[in-house]
C-alpha cells in the first residue's frame, strides 16, 4: 500500500462529517441531497428529499455531489428507513460544516466557489480537482492538504497555511497570497501568475518548475528560496 493509498483510507466522506456536526451516526443508512439555495423558497426539506429519491441523487461524497452538477453550500442530511424511504432530518450549511470538520476529510472534486471557508481547519484534506474559485481562505488551515489539480484562482488566501501542501498542477492565478506560509509545498507545474505574494513565507521553496509570470515573487519573503 502506499502512502497515498493508506491516508485515502484514513480521510472521512462528506457524509461522514455532516454526520459528526449533526451528531448523528450509521453511515449506511444516511444520504445527502443537494439543495440549491434559490430552490429553498420554493420547496421544503421533505419536497427536496423526494424528488432527490425518485431521480437517483441521493449521495455520500462530494465527487458523487459534483458529478451531478451540486456544489457544497447546502444539502438535506437523509436518513434511509427500513422499508425504503428516504427522510429528511438535517438542513446543512455545507461551508459551514467544511470549516469546522474539514481536517483529513474526503473533498475530491468538491464545489466550493465562492465559498467562505475562511479561518477552516482542513489539515491533511484530500481537495484534488476542487473547484475553489474565487473562495475565501482567508487564514485557513491546509497543512499538508492535498490540491492536485484544484481551482483556486482569484481566491484568497491572505495569511493562509500551506505549509507541505501538495499543489501540483493547481491553479492559484490572480490569488490573493499575502502572508501565506508555503513552506515544504509541492510546486510542480502550479500556475502562479498574477498572485499577490507580498510577505509569503517561501523558504526553500522550489519555483523552479512552476509558472510564475507576475507572480510578484520579490515581494515574498524568499530567504533560501530556490527562484528562477
Amino acid at each position: 500500500m502506499t502512502v497515498n493509498e493508506a491516508a485515502a483510507e484514513t480521510r472521512r466522506t462528506l457524509l461522514d462529517i455532516v454526520l459528526l456536526a449533526c451528531g448523528e451516526a450509521d453511515a449506511d443508512r444516511h444520504a445527502l441531497a443537494a439543495a440549491d439555495p434559490v430552490a429553498l423558497g420554493l420547496r421544503n426539506a421533505t419536497e427536496i428529499t423526494r424528488e432527490a429519491q425518485a431521480s437517483g441523487a441521493l449521495h455520500r461524497t462530494s465527487l458523487e455531489l459534483a458529478s451531478a452538477g451540486s456544489d457544497l453550500r447546502t444539502f438535506v442530511l437523509v436518513r434511509l428507513t427500513d422499508d425504503g424511504r428516504a427522510e429528511p432530518t438535517w438542513m446543512v450549511n455545507g461551508w459551514s460544516t467544511i470549516r469546522a470538520h474539514g481536517a483529513r476529510a474526503d473533498l475530491r472534486g468538491a464545489v466550493l466557489r465562492g465559498a467562505d471557508l475562511s479561518g477552516a481547519r482542513l489539515v491533511g484534506a484530500d481537495l484534488t480537482d476542487a473547484d475553489l474559485r474565487r473562495a475565501d481562505l482567508t487564514k485557513a488551515d491546509l497543512s499538508g492538504a492535498v490540491l492536485r489539480g484544484a481551482d483556486l484562482s482569484g481566491s484568497v488566501l491572505f495569511s493562509a497555511t500551506l505549509r507541505g501542501a501538495d499543489l501540483t498542477e493547481s491553479d492559484l492565478c490572480r490569488a490573493d497570497m499575502r502572508h501565506v506560509d508555503l513552506r515544504g509545498a509541492e510546486l510542480m507545474r502550479t500556475a502562479l501568475r498574477g498572485a499577490d505574494m507580498w510577505g509569503a513565507y517561501t523558504w526553500d521553496v522550489d519555483f523552479g518548475r512552476a509558472f510564475t509570470d507576475g507572480a510578484q515573487l520579490d515581494r515574498a519573503d524568499t530567504l533560501n528560496a530556490k527562484v528562477s
